[in-house]
């Protein structure tokens, strides 16, 4: 009776076991990808009950966890698509239960508390990814209660208020410990009105409203003697309607209106004893700027977009001769300087009004004098320049000592990749590409493929018989040395190319024009050769159209097999050792920014 029972009981465990089946889903239509494998207590009504688990279409687990009769139970992880654990928790009844841990893709915690449903309770802290607590404090009922402290990433108090119903009046302080700002929040959201304060003198710096997180009203700006600097207002943290800069002495510096959160119709600036400096009238965000001398005469031109420089922008001085030039993208670009004969001075990068990176300098005879890099301080526009790498003299040249200084990176030069060939040249038998990666103004390592077919749109079997024709390719290694001028870079440099190609004839066999017999003769090449060029491009320092036109001269070896009994059909091809090569070509692409 015993054996009976154990039997029985066996038998009941196998067939509840037996209930729980396993179901799959996949990406893709050809189910090569996982999405989900889960287990389902019955196959007519697929009721969730046992353990989950989600994939990415990489293959890296996205969560994993338990149902029981349709919802969620137990501990669930949830992952990045790296396989890394994104956060953990309970889940109960397809809620938030007790403890959850929240992770930076790195690995470090970002975040840590209870949760009881939908709601926040107790304590929360989150913290840096260096491990450092960023805030503390404690939540009833999912609201802000209580004091809650932040922190800097060295652990030094940051701020800190004292909630009641989710709402506080904060105070945030600067590193050193003195007051920055101080104002109401509701939550983590700004709300009333706030003061900003300076560091070193602890004088009111700008204040202002927000309206749920956001700016809104009336803002002003003050000099630290307490005088209005700008007066403004904003809606939902656009600046609207007019605004007005201001002297020390209380006298307009600047004026105009924002419509939509861009700059709109005429702006315009003044010296101190109220002479116009600068104009321009905004269309959309858009307009043309003219800056002038105290005498009226024009000093610089340009086109505004977004409140940055965009185009061609042109500098004078004050005897209307060109003092320099720029092509902005974005509001940077790269500026040629020139003397007053109109010969170069210096040249480097501006971001909006401002020099930055290394900047060269030139002899009126275009010899390169010395390097300096400007340095500016806490007040704007104001730059110190600083002569770092060379004096300025008479004999300083491009390539100093043994060795070139297109090898020397420059601060913020821009970088890309070159992608050009020429489809023309497929009608002279030839279809080259190349790749090259592009130092700005000074360096290009280059890699070429050129397919060999000529005639390029012919079938081997379509060629007139007794015709020579070629099949085959060519790769080439270069490096070129960029200099630029007023328009484009001339440049020189140097290459190594092997070209693996055979020549062909089709032969009519025993008179039949139907039996064609084809020969060949394979030949191989190694050449090194010199470069000269000239590329132009749409912006020495930025993405863009470009066209290289090049020479070349080059020497090497030759190797071309032909046998005995086709010999007489290659009579007309060079089978010298020694191959001398001269060509020119033209390429156009695109620069793409790889930075």
């Amino acid at each position: 009776m015993k054996r009976l029972s154990l039997i029985g009981f066996v038998f009941l465990a196998v067939q509840t076991y037996a209930q729980v089946f396993i179901r799959q889903t996949y990406h893709d239509r050809e189910k090569r990808y996982i999405k989900e494998v889960y287990q389902v207590k019955d196959t007519v009504r697929n009721v969730l009950h046992g353990r989950y688990v989600s994939y990415f279409l990489n293959g890296n687990i996205e969560s994993k966890g338990y149902f029981s009769n349709n919802e969620t139970t137990g501990i669930w992880e949830f992952f990045y698509e790296s396989g890394n654990l994104k956060m953990r928790g309970a889940l109960r009844q397809n809620s938030n239960y007790g403890l959850w841990e929240y992770f930076y893709e790195s690995g470090q915690k970002s975040m840590e508390g209870t949760v009881n449903g939908k709601a926040r309770e107790g304590e929360w802290k989150t913290y840096y990814e260096n491990g450092q607590i960023k805030e503390i404090g404690t939540y009833v009922n999912n609201r802000r209660s209580g004091l809650w402290k932040s922190f800097y990433e060295d652990g030094v108090r940051k701020g800190e208020i004292d909630y009641k119903d989710d709402y506080g009046r904060y105070t945030e302080y600067y590193h050193s410990g003195k007051v920055s700002a101080e104002g109401p929040k509701s939550g983590v959201r700004n709300v009333g009105h706030w003061r900003f304060y300076d560091e070193t003198s602890g004088t009111l710096q700008r204040e202002g409203d927000f309206e749920n997180g956001k700016k809104h009203g009336e803002w002003i700006t003050y000099y630290n003697a307490g005088k209005v600097a700008v007066r403004g207002a904003y809606d939902q943290d656009e600046p609207v309607g007019k605004w007005e800069y201001y002297f020390e002495d209380g006298t307009v510096s600047s004026a105009g209106e924002y419509l939509g959160g861009q700059k709109n119709g005429y702006w315009s600036s003044f010296s101190s004893d109220g002479k116009l400096l600068s104009e321009i009238t905004y269309e959309k965000g858009a307009g043309e700027y003219r800056e002038y001398y105290a005498s009226g005469k024009w000093k610089s031109r340009g086109a505004m977009k977004n409140d940055k420089r965009e185009g061609k922008w042109e500098y004078f001085y004050e005897d209307g001769k060109k003092e320099g030039e720029c092509e902005f993208l974005n509001g940077r670009g790269t500026y040629f300087g020139y003397y007053p004969d109109g010969s170069l001075q210096t040249r480097g990068e501006i971001d909006g009004d401002k020099k930055i990176g290394t900047w060269e300098l030139y002899e009126r005879d275009g010899t390169l004098s010395g390097y300096y890099r400007p340095y500016y301080d806490q007040q704007p526009n104001v730059a110190k320049e600083i002569t770092e790498l060379a004096e300025r003299t008479q004999n300083t040249k491009r390539v100093t000592g043994n060795h070139f200084d297109y090898f020397m990176p420059r601060a913020n030069e821009y970088k890309g990749v070159i992608v050009e060939g020429n489809p023309v040249l497929m009608f002279a038998g030839r279809f080259p590409v190349a790749f090259e990666f592009y130092s700005q103004e000074r360096l290009g390592h280059s890699f070429e493929f050129i397919g060999i077919r000529n005639p390029f749109f012919e079938a081997d079997d379509q060629v007139v018989p007794g015709k020579l024709f070629e099949r085959g390719y060519s790769i080439s290694i270069k490096q070129k040395f960029y200099n630029p001028v007023k328009a484009g870079m001339w440049y020189f440099g140097h290459q190594v190319r092997f070209t693996n190609m055979g020549h062909f004839t089709n032969v009519v066999f025993n008179g039949n024009p139907e039996s064609i017999i084809t020969f060949t003769a394979p030949d191989q090449r190694i050449e090194y050769g010199v470069l000269l060029g000239y590329r132009i491009i749409q912006r020495n320092n930025a993405s863009g159209f470009t066209i290289d036109i090049y020479g070349s001269a080059g020497m090497g070896y030759r190797n071309v097999n032909v046998d005995d009994v086709s010999a007489t059909y290659f009579q007309n091809v060079n089978q010298d050792k020694l191959v001398t090569s001269f060509s020119f070509g033209l390429n156009v692409g695109n620069v793409f920014s790889y930075r």
